[in-house]
């Protein structure tokens, strides 16, 4: 049996960081907005009954492999697996556990990711949904899951097991970009959150607005969003105001996605930007900020870095969707800057299993 096993990345459009909990709790009506694309995630897992007994864990990516007995993932024992692999190990162990016969035989468990390291587009959180996705349907024997009625359980297991990898706070809005993709408002309450998936005509409007480019400098988003976690715990008042601003942002950008309204858009995610790059040291990058000047100068009207800051990717904005003149100006001059452009196209769908039977 062959499993085959993808999910979508996101760019964060505004509200991050609200979704860690309990910091969305002091806000009324308290929401994040982030887009699905399609620089993916994929997990491959293969199961034979002939062979050695064991699993054999791969990332391609980073070029790491071990092998490990079931003996040891069935057991309470630590797995002593690199950090490149402890995410596949412990997930693994998690549905093998669920398994209604013990595994035999041997599954090569494999990863591969489209999104560049530390970019801030929910790379590893995507990829433990993709993973989830593979290993869901190898614990049920080949029956895929069923994302509209699981994806919401789903969610809480990446979220509680990546928690364990981080070992800081996880937000969830990548799990729910990953999960579901498409344009989403993603709203979060006392006890259940609510997503809002946006018209497809909406997201292929914004699509065409959007130019995302990576730094080349890869950082650690949950190290970043702990720092802030902490400062607005430990009731740190300009923090929280400044959270205060994004929040009123954020619902600027729905209301003005909502209307279709493309200035009103680029002027929401400008004010979430302003109130975010002042919330701590390093949100962004001089390399950055040169960038974003030269968009403006070129006819951009907002610009944001992904995630939590500090590197990785950013995006710029422009309110006018069929100036590709425009847009090839400003990848040119941003280029310049020694920066990578990425090319994307928005994800509608998000996690996506297929099951083949040799």
């Amino acid at each position: 049996m062959i499993i085959d096993s993808k999910a979508p990345t996101r760019i964060d459009l505004a509200g991050g960081t609200l979704d860690l909990w309990p910091l969305y709790l002091f806000f009324e009506s308290p929401l994040t907005l982030n887009l699905g694309i399609d620089l993916w995630a994929s997990t491959r897992l293969e199961a034979v009954h002939s062979g050695p007994s064991c699993a054999v864990l791969k990332t391609e990516d980073q070029k790491t492999e071990l092998k490990l007995s079931w003996d040891l993932l069935l057991s309470d024992q630590p797995m002593g697996v690199p950090p490149q692999l402890e995410l596949h190990a412990k997930l693994l162990r998690f549905f093998a556990r669920r398994r209604a016969t013990p595994p035999k035989g041997m599954v090569t468990l494999s990863t591969q990711a489209r999104s560049p390291a530390g970019a801030g587009l929910g790379g590893s959180s995507t990829l433990s949904v993709s993973l989830v996705g593979a290993l869901a349907a190898w614990s049920r024997d080949g029956e895929a899951p069923q994302t509209s009625s699981e994806g919401e359980r789903f969610i809480e297991i990446v979220r509680d097991i990546e928690t364990t990898v981080i070992k800081v706070p996880a937000g969830v809005q990548d799990y729910y970009g990953a999960m579901f993709g498409g344009l989403q408002a993603l709203h979060w309450g006392a006890g259940a959150h609510r997503r809002e998936s946006l018209p497809e005509a909406t997201l292929a409007e914004l699509e065409k607005r959007l130019l995302l480019f990576y730094s080349g400098q890869s950082r650690n988003s949950g190290i970043n969003n702990w720092a802030l976690y902490k400062a607005f715990i430990d009731g740190d008042q300009a923090t929280r105001e400044k959270f205060g601003a994004i929040h009123q942002a954020t619902h600027s950008l729905q209301q003005a996605l909502a209307s279709r309204d493309w200035d009103g858009v680029g002027a929401a995610i400008a004010s979430e930007w302003r109130a975010r790059r002042t919330l701590a040291p390093g949100i962004t990058t001089e390399v950055m900020d040169r960038a974003f000047e030269s968009a403006m100068k070129l006819g951009a009207t907002a610009g944001k870095v992904c995630g939590a800051g500090g590197g990785g990717c950013f995006f710029v904005y422009l309110p006018e969707a069929a100036d590709s003149k425009r847009r090839e100006q400003i990848r040119v001059a941003i280029e310049e800057l020694g920066i990578r452009h990425l090319p994307f196209r928005a994800a509608p769908r998000g996690l996506e299993v297929r099951v083949t039977r040799a």
